[in-house]
């Protein structure tokens, strides 16, 4: 992450608000420059405003968890100016999430178990041992590494060859990096590999088909698996296919006739990898290889997670609140039977057309209700009331032993989407 650095303000004995310009004086607290700077988004002249804005997007992605909620009271100009200060920010934590964490570590002989609580420490990855799942053995193997400032997928490699482990991407937890006894009689890596930042990409099969009954229906197709450091799970991964270069080893294109669209995947809850399948074209015995796949994909990571907290559910009706990009509105918590449900609209504000058809996340959300003593009851289960471009409207049931007034609905959900471009290139993938 990158270290925050607040610009210095010479400081104004009668206000909390910071001055203009930078001097010796000591440095504000953040949250001080943070509020300082927003009470002159409503300033009396232009120039004030546009230097107010302009500092806190200075001050680095940490203001955002400083910066106030847009109410009903705010100005027009405050709150406009809040939502690009907030989709700037946005922009700059998901840039800084999106670069690839790094190692540095020595040790000789040691249980890799050690060497996992080391990676975790450094990059916030969590690594989740799952081989008893499949009646493996869970011993400690000792290994020697000598890691100076190594990427994430670089120091994985290294540990699970020497532990004789592979990833498993299919572990039903969300955020995490699961990992089995290897599979593979050499044990080695696939050097077929390539990495970009947090992205992992491995060529996994090349599969060509013959209709004997319709020989003209032939083709070839190569599984793409992508997966990614655990702390930054993306949402949907696109792959546009006009972004594409594919040749065999002579140059000879082998992308499929008139590629048009994208090839798009939806990111599981529980998955640490997807597969998107490539259709090859041209593909025949002058052909040995795949020489180079070169691509742009777009992956939409989530902005920060807001809480959105709803009281007096016993008459709660179409009550709304805004966050970020995002808007949540109650429409009501009722009783059906001996359920209670809580349904819901949240909408994406900022028509950002990425999101078309890619709202499935909204599935993954957390949803609560709190007691009167602090105390959670999670749900009973959900179902989907309504759909469009930008909406998806819920029902979230509930089992209650007390009255409903007696509670807070809470709803926790990414602020904003962030759309970010991700190249990769690989080489040398041998063709059947």
């Amino acid at each position: 992450m990158l270290a925050l650095t607040a610009p210095v303000f010479a400081q104004d004995t009668n206000s909390d608000t910071p001055s203009d310009t930078a001097s010796s004086q000591p440095k504000l607290e953040l949250p001080v420059a943070v509020k300082g700077w927003v009470r002159r988004l409503d300033g009396d002249t232009l120039e004030e405003r546009d230097r107010a804005e302009k500092n806190i997007i200075e001050l680095g992605h940490e203001a955002l968890e400083h910066l106030p909620e847009v109410k009903p009271s705010t100005s027009a100009e405050t709150k406009a100016r809040l939502q690009r200060i907030r989709t700037i920010l946005e922009k700059q934590r998901a840039d800084n999430a999106a670069k690839a964490s790094r190692v540095t570590l020595t040790v000789t002989d040691k249980p890799f178990t050690e060497v996992i609580a080391a990676i975790k420490e450094q990059t916030g990855n969590e690594l989740l041992d799952f081989r008893r799942n499949f009646g493996q053995g869970s011993d400690a193997t000792k290994v020697s590494v000598d890691w100076e400032d190594v990427p994430f997928w670089d120091a994985v490699e290294d540990l699970f060859s020497q532990a004789g482990l592979e990833a498993y991407h299919f572990s039903g937890q969300s955020n995490v990096l699961a990992f089995v006894a290897s599979q593979s009689d050499t044990g080695e890596p696939n050097p077929l590999v390539s990495t970009a930042e947090i992205f992992r990409f491995e060529p996994t099969r090349i599969e060509s088909f013959l209709n004997l009954s319709n020989q003209q229906q032939r083709g070839t197709f190569m599984n793409l698996q992508i997966s990614w450091e655990p702390r930054g799970t993306p949402i949907v991964l696109k792959l546009p296919l006009d972004q594409l270069t594919i040749e065999d080893e002579n140059g000879k294109s082998l992308l499929a006739d008139d590629p048009q669209g994208s090839l798009d995947s939806d990111v599981l809850a529980g998955v640490s990898a997807v597969d998107i399948q490539l259709p090859l074209g041209g593909v025949d015995r002058t052909s040995q290889k795949i020489g180079k796949l070169k691509g742009q994909m777009e992956a939409l990571l989530p902005g920060t997670i807001e809480t959105f907290t709803f009281d007096k559910l016993d008459s709660a009706r179409n009550v709304k609140q805004a966050k970020g990009s995002v808007e949540v509105m109650l429409e009501g918590f009722r009783s059906n039977g001996d359920i209670y449900e809580a349904s819901i609209m949240l909408k994406v504000l900022n028509g950002q057309g990425a999101l078309e058809s890619h709202l499935g996340w909204v599935y993954s959300n957390e949803a609560y209700l709190k007691g009167p003593g602090g105390e959670r009851i999670d749900v009973a289960g959900f179902e989907d009331t309504y759909r469009d471009e930008d909406t998806r409207g819920l029902s979230y049931k509930f089992v209650l032993e007390r009255e409903p007034g007696e509670y807070e609905f809470v709803y926790r959900t990414p602020a904003s989407i962030i759309s970010l471009p991700v190249s990769f290139e690989l080489t040398d993938i041998p063709l059947p």
